[in-house]
This record gives structure tokens, sequence and C-alpha cells, in this order.
């Protein structure tokens, strides 16, 4: 398995503290990441709740889809606003 850790380097690319802020975004990418897993995986529980006959349950799996995909969707806005400050930087 590899470490992320490796691969963070907690001063700048000049060694100073002012560089991007890298862990953050492997910490946003991982939950991501995770969100979407749940969101996958609760959608195919879903599927087979409603193909058992099961409403209920496929409806708590539903809402725990959604719930998912809105966790995704708040950690692509922290990894897109990681990618809009490195445009404005290279544009300076």
């Amino acid at each position: 398995m590899v470490h992320l850790d490796d691969f963070i380097d907690p001063l700048g690319e000049d060694g100073d503290d002012e560089g991007p802020d890298v862990a953050a975004d492997f910490a946003a990418l991982k939950a991501s990441l995770k969100a979407l897993a749940d969101a996958i995986a609760s959608t195919n529980l879903a599927v087979i709740n409603a193909a058992q006959g099961d409403p209920g349950a496929a409806t708590q799996r539903v809402q725990a889809s959604v719930g998912a995909l809105k966790r995704f969707h708040e950690a692509m806005k922290i990894l897109e606003a990681g990618t809009e400050d490195d445009s404005e930087g290279e544009e300076a």
C-alpha cells in the first residue's frame, strides 16, 4: 500500500511555508473518493433491496447515497478551489 504522507512536502517549492496546501488537497481527495465509494455502494444496495421487495430499506439506501454524493460534492469544491488558486498564481 502506498502512503500519501511520503508525497507531502510541508514546505513550498522554495523551502518556505508559503507553498500550496498539499496535505489539505490529499485529505480532500481521500474524502471525495470515500464519499464516491459510499454513494456507489449505497446505490447498489438500494437496487438489491428494491429487487427483494423491501421499499423501506431501498429508500434508506437511496437517502444514504444522496448524502454521500453531497459529501463528494463538498470535497470536490475544496479540490477545485485549489486549482483556481494555482491558475491565478501562474498568471501573476
